[in-house]
Parts: C-alpha cells; sequence; structure tokens
C-alpha cells in the first residue's frame, strides 16, 4: 500500500529510474578560474533550457504547469545561489561539479526538515536546478532517461520535475515513487498529464526492476507486483467500470451543483498561484474560495511592491469577471520564511509564531503593504480580506483595525473581512470572532492536525489523522451553526471539500459552500447531485456520534456513498 496523489488506473511495465549523473571528487589539481568559467556557462545553458522548457509546458499543459519552471528560472536567477557555489570552488578547490552538488545538497536538506508541506517539497526543485547545472557543466544535458516503451510506470525513490514533462507522455502509463507529497510540483504535473501516481511505496531499489510488470491504483493507493492472471483480469474489469464512472461525470459538467432534491451547492476554486485561476474559470466555479499568496515571498530575493501585488491580484481577478476573489493574507513564520527574512529556528515551528501572529509582529510591513494593494484591487474587484491562524477577538480585531486606518488614508471603501479558522482556539471562540467578522472559512488541513495531535504529513500517522475523525466533524459543525445562526457565509477551503465522499458528509453538516482544487470538482458535483439533503443529514448525524475515524468510514461506506470511484 502506498499513498496516492494523482488519480487513475495503470497496466504495465517498470522501469526504474536511473542515478542522477555521478560526481567524483578531482585527483587533480583544480584551475578555480577556468572552474567558475564552466559555472557560469552552465548556469546560461540551464537557464536557456528553462526558457526552453516553459515555452513546451505552456504549449502543452497551460500556464499553471509552466509557472513552475518559471520558478526554478527564479531560483537559478538567484545571485546568492551562483555566490555560494563560487565560494566553494575558490575556498575548498572543488571541480564545479562538485561545488554545485555540495551547495545543493545543503540547500535541498534544510528544505526537506521543514514542518510545512510547500517548503518540504520545494527540496525537489532545488535538487531538479542542481541536477541540470550539473548535466550541463558535465557536458551531457539530455535527460536521465533513455525512450519509452508502450504502458512504462516511472519507478524511483524520488522523480524530478522536469523528468516528468521530458518523457514521452503518450508512453507514460503511471509513477511509483518512495518520496513525494500531494502539493510537489511532480504532483501536480501528474496530475495536469492524467498521470496515476502512487507515493510511500518503500524498498523501491530492492522489490522493483526493470521490466516488472506492475497494476497501479492511484485512487485506492495500490501497487500490485507480477500480478496472476485472475489480478489482470480484475483489474481490466475495474478500468472499464472506471472509464464508464468518468464519463457519466463529464456528461453532469456543465450542471448546476445541487443535491437531488435541489439544495444549492456553491463550488469554488483553492489557488497557490495566479495563472491556476483559468482553470478555475473553465470548471465553472462560482468563485475564488481562497487564494493563497505565499508564492509572492517564498519565491523571491525580496518582498514584493504593492504594485507588484496589484498586478498579480487583478490577474485573478480578470480571470474570474463578477466572481468574490478570496485573498489569504501572507501565512509565514514558523518554517515559511522568505530568503530575504533573517529568522531564529523554533524548536516545533508548526506551533510558533505563524501566520496573523506573525503578521502582526515581525512581518507587519510586509502585512500593511499587502493590505494596501488588496484594498486597492477591492475598489475594481470583488476581493474579501481573509485571515489566516486567528486565535481569537483580539487578534482579529488588531488586524482589522489595522485594515481600518489604511482603508482611511487611502479614501477606500473596506470589502468583506474574513476569519480562516485552523486552530482549536478559533473554534471554542467562534460565536464572539463572527461578532466582528464578516464571513468564516474553515482550513480543515491545520485544524484536524491540531485537534487530533498529529503530522498530517507523515505516511505512518494517516489512520490517526482525518477530518472523518468525530472530534473534527463536531468542530465543524459547531462553527457551521454558529454561522448560520449569525448569517455569515461558511467556506470549507481545506482538503476535505474535495474528497467527494467527505464533501457530501460536509453537506449534511450544513456546509453550502466548499472551496477545492479545480480538478477535484467534477467528480464532487457528480455525487452530490446524486442525494439528497435528508439523506446527507441523516448520515452526517450518525457519523458526529460515532466513537471512531473508523466507525466513520464504515457509515459512509454502509451508506453506498462513492465519489471519484466508483468502488472502494
Amino acid at each position: 500500500m502506498g499513498k496516492a496523489i494523482a488519480p487513475g488506473l495503470a497496466n504495465g511495465r517498470a522501469v526504474v529510474l536511473l542515478d542522477s549523473i555521478p560526481v567524483q571528487a578531482s585527483l587533480t589539481p583544480v584551475d578555480s578560474d577556468a572552474e567558475i568559467l564552466r559555472l557560469k556557462r552552465a548556469f546560461q545553458s540551464a537557464g536557456a533550457d528553462l526558457e526552453a522548457l516553459q515555452a513546451h509546458v505552456h504549449q502543452e499543459f497551460g500556464a499553471s504547469e509552466a509557472e513552475i519552471f518559471a520558478a526554478h528560472q527564479l531560483i537559478l536567477e538567484d545571485p546568492a545561489l551562483l555566490n555560494d557555489i563560487i565560494q566553494r570552488l575558490d575556498s575548498d578547490a572543488l571541480r564545479v561539479e562538485d561545488a554545485i552538488a555540495a551547495s545543493v545538497e545543503e540547500y535541498a536538506a534544510r528544505m526537506s526538515k521543514a514542518q510545512d508541506p510547500y517548503l518540504r517539497e520545494r527540496e525537489l526543485d532545488i535538487r531538479d536546478i542542481g541536477n541540470r547545472l550539473i548535466r550541463h557543466a558535465a557536458g551531457h544535458p539530455a535527460s536521465r532517461f533513455s525512450a519509452l516503451e508502450d504502458n512504462s510506470i516511472i519507478v524511483g525513490e524520488e522523480l524530478l520535475p522536469s523528468d516528468l514533462v521530458e518523457l514521452d507522455s503518450d508512453k507514460l502509463a503511471g509513477v511509483v515513487t518512495q518520496r513525494c507529497g500531494e502539493t510537489s510540483h511532480v504532483a501536480i504535473l501528474a496530475r495536469a498529464l492524467g498521470v496515476p501516481a502512487l507515493t510511500g511505496i518503500t524498498d523501491i531499489g530492492g522489490s522493483l526492476s526493470t521490466g516488472q510488470h506492475l497494476l497501479l491504483d492511484g485512487y485506492a493507493g495500490k501497487l500490485v507486483i507480477a500480478p496472476t492472471q485472475s489480478q489482470r483480469q480484475a483489474f481490466e474489469q475495474k478500468q472499464h467500470r472506471f472509464n464508464d464512472y468518468r464519463d457519466a461525470q463529464k456528461a453532469d459538467e456543465h450542471l448546476p451543483c445541487q443535491t437531488m432534491d435541489g439544495v444549492e451547492i456553491q463550488l469554488m476554486a483553492n489557488l497557490a498561484r495566479p495563472n491556476e485561476a483559468e482553470l478555475s474559470a473553465s470548471s465553472n466555479l462560482a468563485a475564488i474560495g481562497l487564494l493563497r499568496t505565499e508564492f509572492l515571498f517564498l519565491d523571491h530575493s525580496e518582498p514584493p511592491t504593492v504594485d507588484e501585488q496589484i498586478d498579480l491580484y487583478a490577474q485573478v481577478a480578470s480571470r474570474m469577471p463578477g466572481r468574490d476573489i478570496c485573498i489569504r493574507t501572507l501565512d509565514l513564520g514558523g518554517d515559511k520564511f522568505p530568503l530575504f527574512l533573517r529568522h531564529s529556528p523554533e524548536a516545533n515551528p508548526n506551533l510558533g509564531i505563524r501566520g496573523l501572529r506573525f503578521s502582526l509582529g515581525a512581518g507587519l510591513s510586509m502585512f500593511r503593504t499587502q493590505v494596501e494593494a488588496l484594498l486597492r484591487v477591492s475598489a475594481e474587484h470583488r476581493v474579501n480580506i481573509l485571515l489566516p491562524m486567528v486565535l481569537g477577538v483580539d487578534d482579529f480585531l488588531a488586524a482589522k483595525d489595522i485594515i481600518l486606518q489604511i482603508a482611511r488614508e487611502l479614501g477606500l471603501t473596506v470589502p468583506p473581512i474574513g476569519v480562516l479558522v485552523e486552530t482549536p482556539a478559533a473554534v471554542l471562540l467562534i460565536d464572539e470572532i463572527l461578532d466582528h467578522a464578516d464571513f468564516v472559512n474553515l482550513g480543515t488541513n491545520d485544524l484536524t492536525q491540531f485537534l487530533l495531535a498529529s503530522d498530517r504529513n507523515a505516511l505512518d500517522a494517516e489512520d490517526d489523522y482525518s477530518v472523518l475523525h468525530p472530534a473534527v466533524l463536531r468542530a465543524v459543525k459547531t462553527v457551521c451553526s454558529t454561522a448560520q445562526a449569525k448569517n455569515k457565509p461558511v467556506t470549507v477551503c481545506g482538503e476535505a471539500a474535495g474528497s467527494p465522499e467527505i464533501a457530501a458528509l460536509l453537506v449534511g453538516l450544513g456546509i453550502r459552500r466548499l472551496s477545492m482544487s479545480p480538478s477535484l470538482s467534477m467528480p464532487v458535483k457528480y455525487l452530490l447531485r446524486t442525494l439528497s439533503l435528508a439523506t446527507l443529514e441523516a448520515l452526517a448525524r450518525e457519523a458526529i456520534e460515532a466513537r471512531s475515524i473508523c466507525r466513520v468510514k464504515e457509515i459512509v461506506r454502509v451508506a453506498g456513498i462513492r465519489g471519484s470511484y466508483p468502488e472502494s
């Protein structure tokens, strides 16, 4: 068993990933000037590579996916990386390949230890850039893959973003890795390609070899090695059933999202990058339920200006004309620190000074700049401001006062200001908070983690970490009931909203607004259209009275609710 990070079914042969180009210490004295020249040429060639790759990915997959390699370009252009490698060449008398490898390894190691998934998954991007530089420096710029056969399933401890786009997608059937996150660029590209992918498969080097027959289930998270004839036949039947099910979903794609008895459910988009708004518009979603803004800070060597932020927020709004755009203020701090900001390491970054607490303290200058940009964009577009990691009334009002003050100085109207509930404290104080907030969003990812004291990114904690835990469901019900009583809109914008089965439970609990990755909206809509509100409410009542996650899963299974996949 593994963890599914891109949906689909694959029946093919394993292609085990080749190692990166080996780097060996030089046995002869090194001319540092000559090595620096080689390094600068490698940077130039790698930059040209990335420009061509961006153009190719933009044409084949779209602007959002191309932006992955635009981020690579920004890292490559950061003078800090070049200077660090040059310093190693000067001080340690290394060959350029060794210096690149040492610098990239140190940077990647720091990323791999981060608690935040965004930072941790940037480790692969750093390694990708390092491999590209080493290939060019060594005179081997080609991909590390040979030509693929039909129905190839790539297998490796880790896969790099450029690996996927440099492969022949017509012959790529699936991806199996030991390490990869759901929000990593590899997972994003796999989903864009429509290629099923699994991660968390241990001992890949010892248990898998090129040429082995594999059956990959990118829904159930299963991998069958060297299947029997009966297993192959059962899998092929499963593929036929899935194809029929997917066709039925597509037939309903442009119908309104409502329960079988006509109760309207608004489906919205979660975005991490501006260009993802294109997919939101094409998916016929009602609004942007959550636009994360950390990319503006984490990907750059200096804080963004007011004008830069205005331009990006307006880009998103222009792609969704006439629809609400809920923009979350910067959620930095803990282990999410931009390169330009010095900080002291924290013993437990995930529980440190982050979110709104960071914005009201060390990040106050950046917060004020962002607020000004949001207010100026709201003069022409339907912008809502969302404050993250709120603990109670005091921190919410402190942030709201800053927004009101800047609005008065600019002579602008204040847009709706909402609270992102993702801490137990905010759940307990939601009644008082909603006396001052205009709307509430539920961030089920962090809320589940904090309520259950379980790391959401640990594969071995999956049985303990789930929004299906009765405690989490009761917290959602508390927030939803309080918001409804005060006539304040409530939206679930965590990953749970994109799971059809969990979305059905959320609707039963009273939620009428669900925000998710645009690619997940079709199966959610399809399932909700097949169920009545009375059925969903009865299901939710039984679930919140359960004693365990296992019991909730059993309740959902017995009710026969299936979403993105036609069988368990």
